[in-house]
């Protein structure tokens, strides 16, 4: 039998990845967005793309997210067409009792609507516009394209026009690029970093980077988790929270280790005491399992210590 020549495509692949390499990103960027504002619990590629909760034990409301990205133009045609509006109205559905308070897609580009502007003369206006504002409710929308939008959920869920409600759809337009994704989040890392710890150390921020881009990946890429499993487990293999991001940037900061100078400058500790601190970091680290209490304490002072050096502002 001859052998048949098989095509992969390749570019299909290579789209998809970068798509969910995007998410990653995406995800980073909404948890120092958020930082400030919520105790959040951010769910990866799991309800939704990306899903957040407003707490991130017991929570009570949420947000489902489907991310489209494209080198050219992302239409409200195809968000209909491919029936991006009508899964994300489906979460409406869900079993679990969270208060849903948006329901979001986010795009790299501007959402380019086309409607037909209706007026008393014979020829009607076609008209495009785009909707390039970082959060843009899809009640804003011309009345004809609610409308459309309306139907296709109709009919895609089985359910009367009439019950169809938009008012918890938006469009959110990320600042993150297909091309510069990685870098974009970086630098916000960063910003963050060094607003919070105006001393942290250039090698401690991109340790924290690396940490986050890591977890976060591994976090998306775990596909064992069954559709109906609890918030906990899925927390827990899926999810990513304010606490924990606080907790990598709190053990980056245990681990780096500040210059003689820079603790000089903010304790007066001598060089000896110095090389103490340093000792003691390194034996607290390689025996954290079998730490005793009065090494627990030391490391604590240690860590509330080095904490005090990246916080120090000339």
């Amino acid at each position: 039998m001859a052998k048949k020549n098989v095509q992969v495509d390749t570019a299909a692949g290579s789209r998809s990845y970068n798509r969910l390499d995007m998410q990653v990103s995406q995800t980073l960027h909404m948890a120092i967005e958020l930082y400030d504002e919520l105790n959040y619990l951010l769910i990866l590629d799991h309800y939704d793309d990306i899903t957040l909760f407003d707490l991130d034990s017991d929570p009570i409301a949420v947000c489902y997210y489907q991310m489209k990205t494209s080198e050219d133009t992302i239409t409200i045609d195809a968000a209909i067409s491919e029936g991006w509006l009508a899964k994300l109205y489906a979460q409406l559905n869900r079993p679990e009792k969270w208060i849903v308070k948006e329901l979001g897609l986010i795009t790299n580009t501007p959402l380019e609507v086309k409607y037909i502007l209706h007026s008393n003369q014979k020829r009607n206006n076609k008209k495009t516009s785009k909707l390039s504002a970082d959060h843009t409710k899809l009640t804003k929308l011309p009345q004809s394209v609610q409308d459309r939008i309306k139907a296709d959920i109709a009919k895609k869920c089985g359910i009367p026009v009439a019950q169809v409600d938009l008012s918890k759809y938006a469009h959110l337009r990320t600042t993150l690029t297909i091309e510069r994704h990685k870098d974009i989040v970086e630098k916000e890392v960063q910003d963050f970093l060094y607003v919070k710890y105006p001393r942290i150390t250039v090698d401690t921020v991109k340790g924290i980077y690396s940490s986050l881009i890591d977890i976060l990946t591994k976090r998306q890429e775990y596909e064992c988790m069954p559709s109906d499993a609890e918030l906990e487990e899925v927390k827990r293999f899926k999810g990513f929270a304010k606490t924990e991001l606080t907790h990598v940037i709190d053990n980056a900061i245990m681990l780096s280790l500040p210059p003689f100078d820079e603790v000089q400058k903010v304790s007066g500790v001598d060089e000896k005491m110095y090389g103490i601190i340093i000792m003691s970091i390194i034996m607290s680290m390689n025996n954290y399992n079998q730490i005793d209490s009065h090494l627990l304490v030391a490391k604590n002072d240690i860590f509330r210590f080095c904490y005090k050096i990246a916080k120090y502002d000339k």
